[in-house]
């Protein structure tokens, strides 16, 4: 302890050190005691009752818990990616869309959400799906986003999607019509849902 001339250290609660992660804040505390060096331990960051942790956020997102994981981040949940091209079957439904590609480490549920978007300084309201789209082909993930009151070419364009509410699970449906018609239902439910949401949004501009 000479040696590092330490006079005091700040550790988390769950702090571990040495061979087999032995070392635990008891024993640096009494070392502290015995050394004459101070020890702080911080205890664990909690949000309404709940340990905020990033565990707790991925098995909030992996529900579709959009809301609680923005609780525990203080921002909502968002991920940046380029929008590349499809197979174009949205626009044919009526409600083209900006595919894009995430992670294939994205725990986030398979589902329906209201999302905001950042297109450079711009900001939009919008529905997303994502997931498989089982109604078509069961394919590859993919997030796809359609934007409200937008009209404009988005191939290429580094998106910011924040996750603002869950809407429903993805679903199988028999036919064309029958999705058009949730879609249309799923768009309305999304605006309801933007419009009561507060305007805050997560610190963006991170690079697609």
């Amino acid at each position: 302890m000479d040696r590092l001339a330490i006079t005091g250290a700040a550790i988390g609660f769950n702090f571990h050190f040495g061979k087999a992660r032995r070392g635990t804040p008891d024993f640096l505390v009494a070392q502290g005691a015995h050394h004459g060096f101070s020890v702080d331990v911080v205890p664990p960051f909690q949000h309404q009752g709940r340990r905020v942790s990033s565990g707790a956020v991925r098995d909030a997102l992996s529900a579709g818990h959009v809301t609680a994981a923005a609780e525990l981040l203080g921002y909502p949940f968002f991920v940046t990616a380029r929008v590349e091209h499809g197979d174009k079957r949205g626009r044919t439904l009526g409600y083209p869309t900006a595919n894009l590609r995430l992670g294939a480490d994205c725990g986030l549920k398979h589902g329906i959400y209201a999302v905001r978007v950042g297109l450079g300084g711009a900001r939009y309201d919008g529905v997303a799906s994502f997931g498989r789209r089982p109604t078509f082909d069961n394919g590859a993930v993919l997030l796809e986003v359609f934007l409200f009151d937008y009209a404009g070419d988005l191939y290429g364009a580094a998106l910011d999607v924040a996750f603002i509410g869950w809407i429903r699970p993805e679903m199988k449906f028999d036919n064309a019509d029958d999705l058009v018609r949730r879609m249309n239902q799923d768009s309305s439910q999304a605006r309801h849902l933007l419009a009561r949401a507060p305007d805050a949004f997560p610190p963006l501009g991170v690079p697609g």
